[in-house]
């Protein structure tokens, strides 16, 4: 007679061996199966002091001789082995004195020499069948009796358990032992979660919030309070069992093992006194379409039963996707809604659990630290909520501290060392090289807190050997003076370079003044930006209106509409905006228009209907944002753009979040909004003739004709650009100019001298009413970088010469002056 285990444990075989194509199942897959986790076998080999995890590898080994089927395998049927093994089994029960056969059966008849493998096979495992079979043979085999219902915490894990050993935690014990810090400001939502857990009909609780508010916190605040009796009195007797969600779902090897994992779990529960079961992010448990209707049928099933109740959390957009799908599901739940604090309940939250990242540190937090860390993360780390994102940002600088302080000496002494190997006999060309490489070093072994302090500039930028050494030596000996420093503390200055770390955003931008930044900037963009001076006024006046806090929260910086003759330096001033409020003129996110003309192609902005080819992939435009989200979004020629476009411009610029169809989220909150069109502009060109600054209403409503007025209404300006005049031409010239030859005149130490006629002429020659300056680059690269590099190629042009440009007869001559 065989025990309901062993036809569990053949059922499972038959499993793995479908899994891995196997047309038969045999002896291995049986070793295999035996040490499922929710078999009983596997606690007894652990008693025995057995490596089952060897034994389960040996059989994969073995699983390997078996041949796979290239089409997918619908039934597995035994093999010749497991009529044997089951013989052999029948054989050792007797010799046990076992009234059935069992696992303990099983296991003994598969290792048995001639039965399952043959000797050699099995000198490798750890176990002889002999051996085990006399150490088994005193064991009685006695009947399972029932288990009394369990009252106290202390002997919930002290009894027979196993399941809930292996697949819960125990919090409440966590919570005696002081694991958990107390939290404030949320009296609110415990006390609702007491009176839902108090009830007698769906006493089930989903706590709902984004990433960071403390969903986690709180129900582990839970636990704190039922461990020291402060909950009401119906209550104090509760069992609360965490339930790990990722040992629950590692290692299946066959179909439903998940939910019979999951049930067994809910099985042993209710022998104890008011169980309580927390799912922490419930709906990573659905997330997966191949198991979740099993798993929500066992759900659904032991909530009707009311025998266990339920606490899960998730968060809103996880709530809508995989819990109120399922009406019945869902009505099982009461829900308690968790907002992000505000700034001011933050810093009560961090001044009550502060002393905690203190203690482990060594280092102390001041409140004005504090303060620091909610603003900064609160503007520069939209990833979490507060609180969370302020005690990440904290951890990480308190860490990032500690560790700099104990490395730093031995790697000042080995930067040191590479500089002294420097030789002054070398070519300016290998020294930089050499000094370059420490430098590239310095910055990979500075902690982010030391170099957002000290290194303030860009030593890869100076051309010059000596000016690059001065600034390296003058580095190192600041940070060697740091070192010697007694650190206590962490201050403002650590956070804000920490945030330099992980946004790329200059330390210096994060401490300085918002509002002395945006001052200066009108006057900073009209340095790069020629000609456009109300242009670039009426879009500072826009951002600085923004950045007063007028504006509605969630929404972009900006949003503005670029209209005018191509080449007028609309891209200018978006590489200008991306230089001034994010430090990089390549923080832009570019979309040509004309590429989503048709519906398809407009539908991978916001991703592919489910069964499209790159659904899995998401949408363009979410993963653009989510990649770089302090940026400038510019949608070039908006046109040429489908339709259907425009309803995802309106989702932006109204709500600053979109959504793709896989559920992620975009937050457009960071970035400015740019979009550029021709249209209108030859009525720009004809007010700006006629000595007028275009009319705004005039234009908005030329515009009106081709866009739909509820996505011009949302745009925070059209900003018209004019025709480039004559006379600007030549300062937009020696912008691209310097621009251009840069790499000259810094790494290669060449100097390029122009006179003004020849400028005159170069700047005219670039110059078109039609395109604008826009042939300008062309013209500099046609007429001088390719003359100059023929120049160096062939050896007449080397460093550190002077070449000067001259025009004569309308042609261009270099002269090349030796120093």
């Amino acid at each position: 007679m065989l025990n309901k285990e062993v036809n569990k444990a053949t059922y499972i075989a038959s499993q793995i061996a479908e899994e891995h194509r196997h047309q038969n199942y045999g002896a291995a897959h049986m070793v295999k199966a035996l040490l499922n986790r929710d078999l009983s076998l596997l606690r007894h080999l652990h008693g025995l002091d057995i490596d089952v995890y060897y034994v389960e590898e040996w059989a994969e080994v073995r699983m390997e001789d078996y041949s796979k089927r290239a089409m997918h395998v619908s039934s597995s049927t035994p093999d010749e082995a497991v009529q044997c093994i089951l013989d052999e089994a029948e054989g050792i029960k007797t010799k046990l004195k076992k009234e059935e056969v069992d696992l303990i059966c099983l296991f003994i008849a598969a290792i048995t020499p001639g039965v399952g493998f043959n000797y050699d096979q099995l000198k490798a495992l750890p176990v002889n069948h002999a051996q085990l079979l006399g150490r088994l043979s005193g064991i009685s085999n006695d009947k399972n009796v029932t288990k009394p219902t369990i009252t106290n915490h202390a002997e919930a894990f002290s009894e027979k358990n196993d399941v809930l050993k292996k697949y819960t935690i125990d919090i409440l014990n966590l919570a005696k032992n002081g694991v958990f810090a107390a939290i404030v400001n949320r009296d609110k939502e415990l006390k609702k979660i007491t009176e839902i857990l108090s009830r007698k009909s769906k006493p089930n609780v989903i706590v709902i919030g984004e990433a960071g508010v403390g969903k986690t916190t709180l129900v582990q605040n839970l636990a704190r309070e039922i461990e020291q009796l402060k909950i009401v009195e119906t209550l104090q007797k509760v069992q609360l069992l965490e339930v790990d969600v990722a040992n629950l779902l590692s290692g299946a090897s066959y179909k439903g093992e998940v939910e019979d994992r999951l049930q067994s779990i809910f099985n042993e529960a209710k022998q104890l006194e008011k169980p309580v079961l927390f799912i922490d992010n419930i709906h990573s448990l659905l997330q997966d379409s191949a198991i979740s209707q099993g798993i929500l049928n066992v759900l659904k099933a032991e909530l009707n039963k009311g025998e266990v109740t339920l606490i899960g959390t998730t968060s809103a957009d996880n709530h809508r996707k995989y819990i109120v799908t399922d009406e019945a599901f869902a009505r099982r739940f009461e829900t308690v809604l968790l907002e992000e604090p505000s700034k001011q309940q933050a810093l009560e939250i961090l001044k009550s659990i502060g002393h905690t990242f203190s203690e482990h540190h060594n280092l102390q937090l001041s409140e004005s630290t504090l303060q620091e860390a909610i603003r900064l993360s609160k503007r520069y780390l939209k990833d979490k909520s507060l609180p969370d994102s302020a005690l990440d940002l904290l951890d990480r600088t308190m860490s990032a501290a500690n560790v700099s302080k104990q490395s730093l000496p031995s790697d000042l002494e080995e930067l040191k060392n590479s500089i002294e190997h420097i030789q002054d006999k070398d070519s300016e060309e290998v020294k930089n090289k050499l000094l370059d490489t420490v430098y590239l070093t310095l910055k990979n072994k500075l902690s982010p807190i030391v170099q957002g302090k000290y290194d303030t500039e860009d030593a890869f930028g100076f051309s010059s050997y000596n000016k690059k050494r001065g600034y390296i030596d003058s580095l190192l000996k600041n940070i060697e003076e740091h070192s010697k420093q007694e650190l206590t503390a962490i201050n403002e200055e650590d956070l804000a370079a920490m945030v330099s770390n992980i946004t790329g955003i200059p330390a210096g931008k994060v401490q300085k003044q918002e509002q002395e930044r945006l001052l200066e900037m009108e006057a900073t963009l009209k340095k790069r930006v020629i000609g456009q001076d109300n242009a670039v006024k009426t879009v500072a006046e826009a951002i600085i209106e923004s950045r007063s806090g007028l504006s509605k929260a969630g929404q972009p910086i900006g949003s503005f509409f670029f209209s005018g003759p191509t080449g007028t330096g609309k891209t200018e001033l978006a590489k200008s905006l991306a230089e001034f409020l994010f430090n990089d003129e390549s923080a832009i996110v570019r979309f040509d228009m004309s590429e989503f003309k048709e519906e398809h192609s407009a539908a991978l902005l916001y991703g592919a209907p489910p069964g499209y080819v790159g659904y899995e992939e998401g949408g363009m435009l979410v993963n653009k944002i989510r990649e770089k989200p302090y940026a400038i979004v510019l949608f070039d020629e908006i046109e040429k753009a489908h339709q259907s476009v425009f309803d995802v411009f309106l989702q932006i610029l109204d709500e600053g979040k979109l959504s793709d169809r896989l559920g992620k989220i975009g937050d457009f909150s960071n970035a400015v909004i740019l979009f550029t069109s021709n249209i209108g502009s030859e009525f720009i060109s004809e007010s700006i003739t006629a000595g007028k600054i275009p009319s705004s209403e005039k234009l908005l409503e030329i515009m009106s004709t081709y866009f739909r007025p509820e996505f011009l209404g949302r745009i925070t300006e059209i900003v018209p650009f004019a025709p480039i005049s004559e006379k600007n031409v030549p300062f937009i010239f020696d912008l691209h100019l310097k621009k251009e030859l840069l790499s000259l005149t810094e790494r290669l130490g060449i100097t390029v001298e122009i006179d003004e006629k020849t400028r005159k002429y170069l700047s005219l020659d670039g110059f078109s009413p039609t395109y604008g300056v826009r042939p300008l680059k062309a013209v500099i690269r046609n007429k001088l970088k390719r003359p100059l590099s023929k120049m160096l190629i062939s050896g007449t042009l080397k460093a550190p010469q002077t070449v000067k440009v001259q025009l004569k007869e309308k042609e261009l001559v270099f002269n090349v002056v030796k120093p």
